[in-house]
């Protein structure tokens, strides 16, 4: 029996345009993904099956709401994983949750992505086949994989890493308790012109912040019709002193603020917390 424990950190969609829509139903999104401290904690046991029907498993544990142990981003990875390693081989996964679900911030996606990212090394598989693993169980779980600052094309699978990150780390995360959005949902009502692709280079990364400035989350409005609340939460994100960008992250509910200082990071989720005891508050840090 083998043993890991690893993390698997908090996905912000720092922008998010949807640039088209496939004849399949996909929206092709064009959008920069970073990665927070706030993280999962999974572990993953791999070792050989006692009989036939000694299958594989997942337990979830702290979720805000209940998942599906079959039917979940994690059994998905493994269940793909499975075929590229030993015959009878049997893996229990165990995944401690303190990033909310159903919120904008990838914790189903971020889970999955450890699991390819851990599996994928302990049974030496293709980084060709572990991509295709990836994008097979959701869109957001090739960046996840590596876990670091890209630029995100396709429906998710075309990555462009960012060299040089020039932004503050300095990050808090807010949302309404017990509100979640469904991400097909929230892109089914998406309607109307799509946003033009945008030509990257090197030199967005010189100036983040200004390249951010100039951009958006196509899914907001969309979001903020299901839940009106989020429209409070940016605004309050934004009323924060040293707040430098503030904006919801992916299909919602979550937002988050950039913080010029840790120092004002702190004091602004100590701020909100207290002002707004109905929403989850968290400071944290950028992984970069």
């Amino acid at each position: 029996m083998k043993s890991f424990c690893v993390k698997a950190p908090a996905k912000i969609n720092l922008f998010l345009h949807v640039v088209d829509k496939k004849e399949t139903g996909y929206h092709l999104i064009e959008g920069l993904f970073v990665f927070a401290n706030l993280s999962n904690f999974l572990e993953i046991k791999v070792g050989e099956k006692d009989s036939r029907y000694d299958n594989s498993t997942v337990e979830f544990i702290n979720s805000e709401s209940k998942i599906n142990n079959q039917y979940n981003t994690v059994m998905k990875a493994v269940n793909l994983l499975l075929r590229h390693a030993p015959v009878r081989t049997k893996v229990t996964v165990k995944v401690v949750k303190n990033i909310p679900i159903a919120a904008g911030l990838g914790s189903g996606s971020s889970d999955a992505g450890a699991v390819v990212r851990t599996l994928g090394k302990l049974w030496e598989i293709d980084r060709t086949i572990l991509n295709e693993i990836a994008l097979n169980v959701g869109a957001d779980v090739p960046a996840s994989v590596d876990s670091k600052p890209v630029f995100v094309r396709g429906i998710g699978e075309e990555l462009c890493h960012i060299k040089k990150f020039s932004l503050p780390t300095n990050v808090v995360l807010v949302k309404p308790k017990k509100r979640f959005l469904s991400t097909p949902e929230v892109f089914s009502k998406h309607e109307g012109k799509f946003s033009e692709p945008i030509k990257w280079s090197d030199d967005a990364e010189k100036d983040l912040l200004k390249f951010l400035k100039e951009t958006r989350n196509d899914l907001q409005e969309i979001a903020i019709s299901f839940v009106p609340e989020i429209k409070d939460v940016i605004s309050t994100l934004k009323s924060q002193e040293g707040s430098i960008l503030s904006r919801m992250s992916g299909s919602g509910v979550s937002c988050f603020g950039i913080f010029d200082s840790e120092e004002n990071a702190k004091a602004a989720a100590v701020n909100i917390g207290k002002k707004q005891p109905e929403w989850w508050v968290c400071n944290t840090q950028l992984i970069v």
